[in-house]
Order: structure tokens, then C-alpha cells, then sequence
């Protein structure tokens, strides 16, 4: 429940700032309309309207009829290296591409999808179908996506979207997202889809997209680079914070730290995550942190102590409301290793 209340109030809140506030307040939007931050905002609404997504999951395509499977012919399953923390829930990715249509890779960092895209996203908890995500790119443009989620009936015989989100869906303490909590997370994408990149998609399917053509022969793979300490830390933050802490998403305007990791960085102390957080001064003391990072100290890192609380100073902000304790640890061993 936690996550549909802080979602809207919270979301924007930097790392370093526990105001509750939205940056976009005062501020000239850049949005996943215009894709770049200080971008005049161009607006969803600048152009013919979009159509509305399908009511139910039947109707979207991924499966060859009904909400259950067989996944239909061409829906590409993927796995991420960097999965987003969502409190152990189990979740299956399916690309679907109109036929003979390849990925644009140009920009290694930002992937750029056809139109006609649809990326799916179904979770499960307990082995039970819960969920399911839908991005829909209808037009050639960046503000051409259509997004909402699925919540599954009760005898799991189809989903309907619910686009205002809904709390504890089944019984269960899972939080279907409303299509404000997506776009929020969403703004940090060039082309607004996020965690199908260079640096988050499982070897073995990128080698098979290439193979396929659905990646250009010049694409770039990324890795987090380091010793495991590092890689895993550096990883983990590229795919659960690294959205909103990026040159994109419209919170760079008002704050320097950054935790999406590049592709082609080889040394893990120019990491952004390390060079913008390491030693840097916090607005707030939280807990006793004054510091992003404190180089060897973790218990005086925010970034660590905000990981480990479940109110309106959490990070993430929404989406989880079990602390991920593994993660938290890898952070933790990161921050005492300090640089060399």
C-alpha cells in the first residue's frame, strides 16, 4: 500500500533531499515527450490523440488468445541482468516487434524502439499471475507510448487495465502502478522504455537478437566493470535507481547525482555512481548520514541508510515495501571497500 500513497509526493525526491516536493513544480517539463531534459516540452497532446490501450490483456496481443498463453508467435522472452526490486516477485519480459523490424542501437545508452513496439511485463507471487505490465509505442515518436497495467480477475481468466492503480490486488500486499506512477519512473528513458539495454539484457538473448537481426551487427554490450563488489553494487543501482538518476529523467535538473552506468566504462571509480556520490555533502541529515556516500562508512551513506526505510525517505520510492536485504548488503560492501 505504501507505494500508491508516497507514489506521487515522493517519486522526484532526490537521494540527497527528503522534502516532499515535485520538480516539476516550477520547472519547464521534459518529459518522455520530449526525451531530453531542459527540452521545451513538446506534450503528449501535441499531435493527434493517442489511442486508448486494450481494456483487457486478450486484447493486447501477447498471448495467441485468452490471458494465459500460449505466448503468441514472435513475443520474445528476455531476462535482465539488473532486475528492479519488487519485494520477490517473480516477473516474465516479453518483446514483440512488428515483423522484420530491428532495434535502433545508435545511442548505446538509450536504446530507440519501432513503432508498433509492445513490451510486456507479467508478475507473478506465489507461482499466481498478478499482473501485467503494457508499454505500446503507436506512433514513431517518443510521446507515441500507450502504458497501463493488468490486474488479473480473481479466477485469473483475463486482465483489465486499471489505469488509477490498486492496492493489494488479490489479497496479496502487491501494488498494481497507476500510468502516473509509470510515466514517473518511465521520463528517465530517451525513448521511455527502461531496463532493455546494452547493460541489462542477459547475454545469451542479446547474442540471439543479433543473430536474429533484431539488433544491428554494430551494437554495443555493456557490463559493470570492477571485481564483484563493485560490479554487483554498480549493477544493482543501474537497474533500480539509475531511471530517475540520470541525464534524462527531469530530477538531473535539480540534482547531480547519477547512478545510471554507462556503457563503456572500465574503471569502477569514474563510475557516475561513485565520481557524483562518494564524499558528496547531503541537504539533510538522515539517521546520522550527512553524506551521499561516505567513503568506508556505510552506516553514514544515505544512499545506503534510505535502501533500508520503508516511509516517505525511502529509495526507491515506490514500488517495494520489503527492504531488499541482499541488495542492501552488496551497497554496504561496496561503500567499505572505498577507492584505491
Amino acid at each position: 500500500m505504501r507505494s500508491l500513497i508516497v507514489a506521487s509526493c515522493c517519486l522526484l525526491a532526490a537521494c540527497t533531499d527528503p522534502a516532499v516536493h515535485d520538480l516539476d513544480a516550477s520547472l519547464e517539463d521534459a518529459g518522455v515527450d520530449s526525451g531530453l531534459a531542459m527540452a521545451p516540452d513538446a506534450g503528449v497532446d501535441a499531435g493527434p490523440p493517442l489511442p486508448d490501450p486494450p481494456p483487457t490483456l486478450s486484447a493486447t496481443g501477447l498471448f495467441t488468445s485468452g490471458a494465459s498463453g500460449p505466448y503468441a508467435a514472435g513475443a520474445r522472452e528476455y531476462a535482465v541482468r539488473h532486475p528492479l526490486w519488487t519485494d520477490g516477485a517473480e516477473k516474465r519480459r516479453h518483446l514483440l516487434l512488428p515483423p522484420g523490424a530491428a532495434i535502433d542501437t545508435t545511442d548505446p545508452d538509450h536504446w530507440a524502439f519501432p513503432e508498433g513496439t509492445r513490451i510486456f511485463k507479467e508478475f507473478l507471487v506465489d507461482g499466481r499471475p498478478i499482473e501485467t505490465r503494457m508499454l505500446w509505442k503507436t506512433g514513431p515518436g517518443v510521446g507515441s507510448w500507450v502504458y497501463v497495467a493488468y490486474r488479473y480477475r480473481e479466477d485469473g481468466s483475463d486482465a483489465d487495465a486499471v489505469p488509477d492503480g490498486e492496492a493489494d490486488v488479490l489479497g496479496t500486499p502487491h501494488d498494481v502502478p497507476s500510468t502516473d506512477d509509470c510515466r514517473n519512473c518511465h521520463r528517465g528513458g530517451r525513448d521511455f522504455v527502461l531496463g532493455l539495454g546494452a547493460m541489462q539484457l542477459e547475454r545469451a538473448t542479446f547474442d540471439a537478437w543479433m543473430s536474429e537481426g533484431v539488433l544491428p551487427p554494430a551494437t554495443s554490450y555493456g557490463a559493470p566493470p570492477g571485481d564483484d563488489v563493485a560490479r554487483t553494487a554498480l549493477g544493482y543501482l543501474h537497474g533500480n535507481c539509475g531511471h530517475c538518476h540520470n541525464d534524462v529523467h527531469p530530477l538531473a535538473r535539480n540534482r547531480a547525482l547519477r547512478l545510471f552506468l554507462p556503457v563503456g566504462v572500465v574503471d569502477p571509480w569514474t563510475a557516475p555512481a561513485w565520481v557524483t556520490g562518494a564524499n558528496a555533502t547531503a541537504n539533510h541529515d538522515i539517521g546520522g548520514a550527512t553524506a551521499i556516500i561516505e567513503v568506508g562508512d556505510p552506516a553514514a551513506s544515505q544512499l545506503w541508510v534510505r535502501m533500508g526505510l520503508r516511509d516517505d525517505l525511502a529509495m526507491p520510492p515506490l514500488g517495494t515495501e520489503i527492504v531488499d536485504d541482499a541488495a542492501r548488503d552488496a551497497i554496504a560492501a561496496w561503500i567499505a571497500s572505498g577507492a584505491p
